[in-house]
């Protein structure tokens, strides 16, 4: 699976495959090509051997196949040839009773006779392709894409540490409009790390330019892989906001496998597309990342840039936002997109919240040094998901707010916090000075307890953060004697991306 998706197939080694039975994944386009040639090949010798058996027919007979028009013509071939009969019966019945008797007698002797087996008839009831041009045309106003500008660092070898510029494309849902913005709905990892955010919306205008507008991030959530971009209204020229929508969401409670699925969204980056299938499966437990969810899972092809767009019913309503697809040799058709329902009441908090922008010339800190909690920690320590306390620096401002080692912030100002990534994130937008709510949980008893602390941040001192060796322990003093044995279990937990927040 990727992210867009992330492939989480096991890779097999040559020999692994040989033992399984899989195929080579390097041998992928070929093994396609071979099936097909094997497939044709046993059908065709499957039809020479028939042909060639040991049972024939004594005499040759006309076989007819059950074709949908033969049911049609019938009647008319059936009163030629009544007519005929009449004409002639009376002629040949003395000549051919005897004949008949004698061929009767024979055939009895010789072979068993059965009854004919029926045909089957065709159904007004059938399978029918829909057209979902009407659906498509009246929800087309309603998705945009979202071009992603962002600088991502690369270790190379001769020259260390690199920044290069990155660009990605996907996929958006206008859901809302306030009095200043319109606001769209897409995947959290659509706007991870961004430092300029573009909307293009699907409108016809003079000129091309016209259709893409800046945008910034309302409020991003990535334990559920959702966010909200704000476009303010002012930026949208007139001939452009007059033609564009708010979507309607539907339910995804009463989904029923087997329903019509309809992706809409900026599949690859070259702008809007559409494919259909149908609801394959819900309640599918899916985990990657940070984010671990029940999804639907359809057939309706989601590609890259797919993230954030939409899931129709045959409605024309959202019943899913689009976040990922199984990717591998093994895999085929198979999207995931997260339940409306389940996205809704996120959606709804993040859309009333105040548009920030990230702050210039240094923000505010809270004075922890963090790691992110280990997939271990999770399952055995019964850890929540957020990022660890490793220490709190004396007199700072998370010390004063009673942020003590060891406790675990799971959210920031009301916003899900999975990882020190995205804690950094959050802070960018925060100037010195601020209170803002802080959400940690400790240990107790083996349990962990939830609170909420006022933290009022604090000038940093503009240090890149100190990263500690996964193995390193506190100086021995500071380890109260009861906690020893609970913070050596901590100690060997695989933990990473350690910094001073």
């Amino acid at each position: 699976m990727d992210f867009e998706n992330k492939d989480q197939n096991d890779k097999l080694t040559e020999q692994e495959h040989k033992k399984t039975g899989k195929k080579n994944p390097w041998k992928k386009y070929g093994a396609i090509v071979m099936a097909g040639v094997l497939l044709a090949g046993t059908a065709a010798g499957a039809g020479a051997f028939s042909g060639t058996g040991e049972v024939q027919a004594e005499e040759e007979t006309e076989v007819h196949l059950n074709l949908a028009s033969d049911e049609e013509e019938a009647p008319a071939e059936d009163e030629a040839a009544e007519e005929e009969t009449e004409e002639s019966a009376e002629e040949e019945t003395e000549e051919e009773t005897e004949e008949e008797t004698e061929k009767a007698t024979e055939a009895e002797t010789e072979e068993e006779t059965y009854e004919p087996i029926e045909n089957s008839s065709s159904t007004e009831d059938a399978i029918v392709t829909t057209d979902v041009s009407a659906v498509v045309e009246e929800f087309m106003p309603c998705i945009v894409s979202i071009t992603n500008y962002s600088v991502q660092e690369l270790e190379t070898f001769y020259y260390g540490t690199q920044e290069f510029e990155s660009v990605g494309s996907a996929s958006g849902i206008i859901v809302a409009q306030n009095g200043q913005e319109l606001l769209i709905a897409t995947n959290s990892h659509v706007v991870d790390g961004a430092t300029e955010l573009n909307v293009c919306f699907t409108a016809e205008a003079e000129d091309p330019e016209d259709l893409i507008v800046p945008g910034k991030i309302k409020g991003s959530d990535t334990s559920h892989e959702l966010a909200v971009v704000a476009v303010e209204m002012g930026d949208i020229p007139e001939e452009v906001r007059s033609q564009l929508r708010v979507a309607t969401l539907g339910s995804s409670e009463d989904l029923k496998v087997g329903q019509a699925a309809i992706a809409v969204g900026n599949a690859l980056g070259y702008g809007q597309s559409v494919t259909c299938g149908i609801i394959s499966a819900l309640n599918r437990e899916v985990s990657m990342d940070d984010f671990s969810s029940e999804v639907i899972l359809t057939d309706a092809a989601i590609n890259y840039g797919n993230s954030g767009g939409a899931l129709l019913n045959a409605k024309g309503e959202v019943i899913g936002i689009n976040v990922a697809k199984e990717v591998g040799d093994d895999a085929e058709n198979m999207g995931y997109s997260i339940p409306i329902d389940t996205a809704v009441p996120i959606l709804e908090e993040m859309i009333n919240r105040e548009t920030r922008e990230k702050v210039e010339g240094g923000h505010g800190y809270m004075g922890v040094t963090v790691v992110n909690v280990s997939e271990e920690g999770k399952e055995y320590y019964d850890m929540p998901a957020g990022v660890f306390v490793y220490e709190v620096e004396e007199g700072s401002a998370a010390d004063e707010a009673g942020i003590r080692q060891r406790d675990v912030i799971t959210a920031f100002d009301g916003i899900t916090v999975s990882s020190s990534d995205a804690l950094v994130e959050l802070l960018e937008y925060y100037e010195a000075g601020e209170t803002v709510t802080v959400e940690v949980q400790t240990a107790n008893n083996g349990t962990y307890e939830a609170e909420e602390l006022e933290v009022t941040l604090q000038e940093g001192s503009g240090e890149e953060p100190q990263e500690e060796e996964e193995t390193e322990e506190l100086p021995e003093e500071e380890i109260p004697e009861e906690d020893k044995e609970e913070w050596q279990e901590f100690d060997q937990m695989p933990f990473f991306d350690n910094g001073l927040f």
